[in-house]
């Protein structure tokens, strides 16, 4: 067995964990989990033909070499042969949010694909992983904007790359791959200022954003935690992620449920943004109490 079947074979065994532990959370309240059908080795080929394609057409219309090959990171087709795609979505009774009454998240078929709304963004926790095809095209997904109309995906397509969206948690927060026939081909990037800006110095792959979404329990506002400095990301995918899982535990305190509960609660802006006493009073008092013996706190001294 491969190195990158093991850590997808892994990284799936400790996903189930994760998400159990989110179900038995008391303070967990809303809770979304789809897993898809995985793809094959043949449209995995197909895939990466199609993507050639694309980047002959960037080569044409910019004046750059026409690549003559393009493959996905092997750690990248292990994890896609386990699903197509990944949607997980939660919150909890500290923070108000809409899941409960979105009904594409609620009753979504295992072959469609949800992507955020702008109603869901008080979610706390949100991953979106796009198939593997949607890379391709997106145009079968319900997402909006275009990452190369910032300037650095203009740089990459005046490469001959290829930029597109990888995980989608609306388009404010979105985190998109590059694609393409050199060394920088499968790094991820952050959007921020609704996908304008594309930060070329914090960067991510796949197996390392996926480590530390898994820590972080996919919060939303601890997304940034896997991006990182380019040189480090070269050296963990040299010793193909020796001590990733060690690392990350180390160096971040987020990562348990309380700790990660705390850090949307006592963030400032969170607080301002979604602090709502009227709210967390209306809860049964068994939740009311353990949000307070939580964070240490009275609520009613500090909203």
């Amino acid at each position: 067995m491969s190195k990158a079947q093991k850590w997808a074979e892994s990284y799936f065994q400790r996903l189930e964990k994760i998400i159990e532990e989110l179900k038995e959370h008391s303070l967990i309240n809303h809770l979304n989990y789809f897993q898809f059908t995985g793809v094959s080795d043949e449209e995995i080929v197909k895939i990466e033909s199609q993507i050639i394609e694309l980047l002959k057409l960037n080569a044409e219309d910019y004046g750059t070499i026409p690549p003559s090959s393009f493959e996905f990171d092997e750690y990248m087709k292990a994890f896609y042969r386990m699903t197509n795609g990944l949607h997980i979505s939660w919150d909890s009774h500290i923070l108000e949010s809409s899941l409960t009454t979105n009904e594409i998240l609620t009753s979504a078929p295992k072959e469609k694909l949800t992507v955020a709304k702008d109603e869901l963004l008080q979610a706390e926790g949100f991953l979106s992983l796009l198939p593997l095809n949607s890379l391709v095209s997106y145009n079968d997904v319900n997402i909006y904007g275009d990452p190369t109309d910032s300037r650095f995906g203009q740089e990459i397509r005046n490469k001959g790359g290829h930029f597109t969206y990888l995980d989608f948690y609306y388009f404010y927060n979105d985190t998109c791959i590059v694609l393409n026939d050199k060394d920088d081909s499968g790094l991820l990037y952050h959007g921020d200022d609704y996908s304008a800006h594309y930060d070329p110095n914090n960067v991510s792959d796949f197996v390392i954003y996926m480590e530390y979404l898994l820590a972080a329990r996919f919060s939303i506002f601890l997304r940034h935690t896997a991006f990182l400095d380019i040189n480090i990301i070269k050296e963990m995918r040299t010793n193909h992620y020796e001590n990733l899982i060690n690392k990350i535990h180390s160096e971040n305190k987020y990562t348990s449920i309380d700790n990660i509960l705390k850090y949307h609660m006592l963030n400032e802006q969170m607080l301002e943004s979604y602090g709502d006493l009227n709210y967390l009073q209306s809860k049964p008092e068994e939740v009311y109490n353990k949000i307070e013996e939580l964070l240490g706190l009275v609520l009613e001294d500090e909203l």
